[in-house]
């Protein structure tokens, strides 16, 4: 590690040196979250981070999360167009490189390198109950640990206070209903609201049927014709969450999370190719998850002990079936196979902030975490038992420190911090490899300089890493890849290396309030350059047994090549397969004058890759190269305008470049996608008199019905996003 002592030794300086308090901020202001209670305003901080409301939660109207982040620059999601199948993905990142949290317990997504294990978001959150939601783009390791080296999502439920002005008890139900699926949402809110209490439980479910796309009748690819996916899904949410103040100094936080998602007769691997090909072979997915958490925060009258004390149990459970077969000739081969999994993870954070006065005025925040998970997943194929991933288990231990001060009468902000991770696996299923263990330290520092009383400068500098997943090092399975054909293999890998990247932001923001025509004004502008060593992905190694029993490189065939034989096999383990650069831009501007509002975001990034795996030709190309999995640069421009103190209208239109920066091999193979515009409408209404509880909207998206597919893509195997969707949400507040 290159500049963790410069981190030191500049968190050293900052005890004797700072002579500015920061800030406190109260929680009910827009903000963004550095470490364990130090916060700061967006425009304050030097990094690129977006914030949604409750009210810009609502205005999107979805069912899914994921599909509320798209909008944002440098997001989008990956995985199917289907319901509830997307993942978050920030700068070209998802799986377990994006740190997910719901209310302070992280989220986690299995993956087992370049795919998740799971067919079904892992977010198995209502959207009516978010309250806030915060997504920090680049490396975060140093306050959530491994597995943030693409940034994090940090989401916030609301509390029965967020219903309630006064105490008493209350209930809210709420129904939506989309027409490009066909679905149907409804909520039920109950909450309660005293002097010691905040209690609120939430009930809803979510029930899709077939998706709509927009076809291209033109188009010689079967696929591009598709107008209409074959879908049965559904999801069931239950929350319980308690705060009780037992004292002005002492207050407990619970919460009590599950839901149960199902996504039935789907395409074989979710590839709408093999679904035209092969009408007789689908799969179903089922995913339960429970979550439990419990948060003891003491406060005294001091203001060196702000102190939380917090443990969390969660367990997810999910099935993936493959039933059916494929024709080869006269004869059926069946693929029918049923696997199912399951993790468990508990652990235990203790953190405290202390605000020290005098001459040393500045925010310090510690935190130790301990946690554990078990992983097991089989298969079962004619009925004999297989270990696909195995029995294992993962222990991380972590300690981190973070400070907070100003400089120059408030004109710099300084963020430093240091941390340090320890961590092993182990696999109980594959007794003859030893521990994968190791440890990593993170470092960070971010300056915010106040050039003037409107301009801020913003410079970055911060480590990050991901240590290998249970399921990247303990995967073991052989099937019949390309559908019928060859063998292929998936074999452990015990000695996987830690991902570890640099990432370097720079910027420039501009905030102006109170002046003619503007109430409030912000743009800040962010350039970052990331480079992430080591980093796993699945690589295609075609090979054959030599008379020697080696491995040996195999040609692709059917016919050797320059004397090479043929591989007779393919093995699709996740492997270290080098270094991965991106660097790019993002802007966001906020305009709010009177009764308009007005948002612009702006994200444009390449990514390249040094030691690629080559899935046509099965081996390892160390050329620089443009990443196949870059997204492509995206604009998305908002309006509202409150007409009346009961109507709200708006709209949004959302430009995505073509993305066609690929290999030749890519493009070559009909990979790249074309510029596409999409514009939606929504409309508010929130009843006064006696509907004052009432409020509905209705709003369209994909108003011209435009047929655009999410890079990266190809025409040949991705159907495009969804179509023209009606959508109308009703809600009413006893």
């Amino acid at each position: 590690m290159k500049y963790s002592a410069l981190f030191l030794c500049i968190s050293a300086a900052i005890h004797t040196q700072a002579h500015s308090e920061p800030k406190k901020i109260t929680p009910d202001e827009s903000i963004e979250v550095l470490g364990h209670k130090i916060t700061a305003h967006n425009h304050d901080v030097a990094a690129s981070v977006s914030v949604l409301s409750a009210a810009d939660i609502q205005r999107s109207q979805a069912s899914d999360l994921t599909q509320i982040l798209k909008s944002l620059p440098g997001v989008d999601v990956s995985g199917s167009v289907a319901p509830l199948s997307g993942q978050p993905r920030i700068r070209g990142l998802h799986g377990e490189r994006i740190h997910v949290s719901v209310d302070n317990v992280k989220r986690k997504t299995d993956s087992d390198g370049s795919q998740t294990l799971t067919n079904i978001s892992s977010l198995g959150v209502d959207p009516s109950q978010l309250k806030q939601v915060q997504v920090l783009r680049g490396a975060d390791s140093l306050t959530v640990g491994s597995g943030a080296i693409g940034g994090s999502i940090r989401i916030v439920t609301k509390d029965a206070a967020d219903y309630l002005n006064a105490n008493g008890v209350g209930a809210q139900i709420s129904a939506t209903h989309q027409t490009v699926s066909d679905s149907v949402q409804s909520t039920l809110n109950v909450f309660q609201l005293t002097d010691n209490t905040d209690t609120i439980v939430t009930l809803s479910h979510v029930k899709y049927d077939d998706v709509d796309v927009v076809a291209a009748p033109s188009s010689d690819k079967e696929v591009a014709n598709i107008d209409k996916i074959l879908n049965r899904s559904e999801r069931n949410n239950v929350t319980v969450k308690n705060t009780w103040y037992l004292h002005p100094h002492h207050f407990i936080k619970s919460k009590l999370d599950y839901s149960e998602t199902e996504s039935l007769d789907q395409p074989y691997n979710q590839r709408l190719d093999l679904a035209v090909r092969y009408p007789a072979l689908m799969e179903d997915y089922k995913n339960d998850y429970l979550e439990g958490m419990m948060n003891y925060t003491y406060q005294p009258v001091s203001d060196l002990i702000d102190m939380d004390v917090q443990v969390f149990y969660a367990k997810k459970t999910y099935d993936k079936i493959t039933k059916g077969y494929i024709p080869r000739g006269e004869r059926k081969i069946s693929y029918d196979r049923q696997s199912y999994g399951e993790s468990k993870r508990h652990g235990i954070r203790l953190a405290n902030l202390s605000d020290f006065d005098g001459p040393f005025k500045h925010l310090l925040a510690f935190e130790i975490n301990y946690e554990h998970e078990s992983f097991d997943q089989h298969q079962f194929e004619k009925q004999d038992r297989s270990s696909y991933y195995g029995q294992s288990d993962a222990n991380n231990l972590s300690i981190s420190i973070i400070d907070q001060s100003t400089f120059f009468k408030d004109t710099l902000l300084i963020t430093a911090g240091i941390r340090y991770d320890q961590y092993d696996r182990s696999s109980d299923s594959f007794t003859g490899y030893g521990k994968n263990d190791d440890n990593a330290t993170s470092g960070e520092l971010g300056l915010t300089f106040k050039a003037t009383e409107h301009i801020n400068i913003y410079l970055k500098a911060a480590e990050a890493f991901r240590a290998p997943s249970l399921q990247e090092l303990y995967k073991s399975d052989l099937w019949r890849c390309h559908i019928g054909s060859k063998i292929c293999y998936s074999e452990p890998q015990p000695n996987l290396k830690a991902e570890k990247s640099k990432n370097y932001e720079g910027g420039i923001g501009f905030n102006i309030a109170d002046k003619p025509f503007i109430d409030e004004m912000s743009i800040k502008a962010i350039y970052f350059n990331n480079k992430i060593d080591n980093y796993i992905d699945n690589i295609p190694f075609m090979y054959y047994v030599d008379d020697s029993g080696n491995k040996q490189f195999g040609s692709p065939g059917p016919d050797p090549v320059n004397g090479i034989p043929v591989a007779t096999h393919r093995d699709y383990s996740a492997k270290n397969i080098g270094r991965l650069e991106s660097e790019g831009v993002e802007v966001e501007a906020h305009y709010h004058y009177q009764q308009l509002a007005m948002y612009l975001g702006y994200s444009k990034m390449n990514m390249d890759v040094i030691g690629v795996p080559n899935f046509f030709l099965g081996n390892i190309d160390y050329q620089k190269q443009p990443y196949s999995e870059a997204p492509a640069d995206k604009l998305t421009f908002t309006s509202n305008y409150q007409v009346t103190d009961t109507l709200n209208l708006g709209i949004q239109a959302r430009h995505h470049r073509g993305q066609m920066r690929l290999n030749d091999m890519y493009l070559e193979r009909g990979y790249g996608t074309q510029a596409a515009t999409v514009y939606n409408l929504n409309a508010h209404y929130q009843g006064s008199g006696p509907l004052n509880n009432f409020s509905a909207r209705l709003s369209v998206d994909n108003v011209t019905d435009k047929r655009y597919l999410r890079a990266p893509a190809s025409s040949e195997n991705d159907a495009s996003e969804l179509g023209r969707n009606f959508k109308l949400s009703v809600s009413y507040q006893f």
